[in-house]
Formats: structure tokens, sequence, C-alpha cells
């Protein structure tokens, strides 16, 4: 378990991925605790991501499509599989999402259908 923060690359370089105000959101930056994420390695080695700050206990999910927060972990919609690339991050969804990317391509907070490049990839920093 550790803090971290995930910061986009490409295009969107210089953007953090953000849970402040209860969404998700690309931020300018890292502003605060609202752009800092526990990341918890499972048992089976996939991770999950935890907010902490004013959405402490809420989880990043990808279930049912789309790329939003959840109260706790429900099932494999909050679980990720973290793909080491070029001393950055990927993460490939699980479950009925299975194949498709968390993204910030064109600055958007999005699933992607496959690794593309960039728009997929984050800087990881410790927090």
């Amino acid at each position: 378990m550790s803090q971290i923060t995930l910061e986009a690359l490409g295009g969107e370089t210089g953007q953090a991925l953000s849970h402040a105000f209860d969404k998700v959101w690309l931020q300018n930056g890292v502003q605060g605790e609202g752009e800092v994420f526990i990341i918890r390695t499972l048992q089976n080695g996939n991770v999950t991501l935890e907010c902490t700050g004013g959405e402490t206990g809420r989880y990043l999910s990808h279930a049912f499509g789309k790329v939003s927060l959840q109260n706790g972990v429900q099932g494999e919609g909050e679980e990720w599989i973290c793909h080491d690339r070029e001393n950055n991050v990927a993460f490939e969804c699980l479950g009925g999402e299975k194949g498709m990317y968390l993204s910030h391509a064109f600055g958007e907070v999005s699933l992607q259908n496959g690794y593309q490049g960039e728009g997929e990839l984050w800087a990881r920093k410790n927090a």
C-alpha cells in the first residue's frame, strides 16, 4: 500500500487524475488530496485505487463501462491490472470491461479499447 498520484502523459502532460468533488476528471497538476490515491495490491496481483481526503472509502471503478467512484470494492469493477510500461503504468480493466484501459486521451478520463499509446499511460509518483 502506498499513496500515489497519476499524472497524464502525451498531450495531457501536466494534468493529474483527480477524484476531487466526488467526480473523476483531469486536474491541472496536483492540487491536494483530491489527486492522491492509495494503491493496494491484492492477493491475486490486481490493484485497487482508493481515494483520500473527502472521498475516503471510495474507489476508482470501471463497472458498467464507465469510469466513476464506487463506495468500497464491490467486485472486479474496482480491480485493475497494473502494467509497467516505459517506466510508467497503464491500468487494464477486469470483468465485463476486460481489455479496456483507463485513458486520458483527448483530455477526457474514459475507457479505451486496448492500449493505444500515451493516452493510456500514466506517470505514477509517490505522494
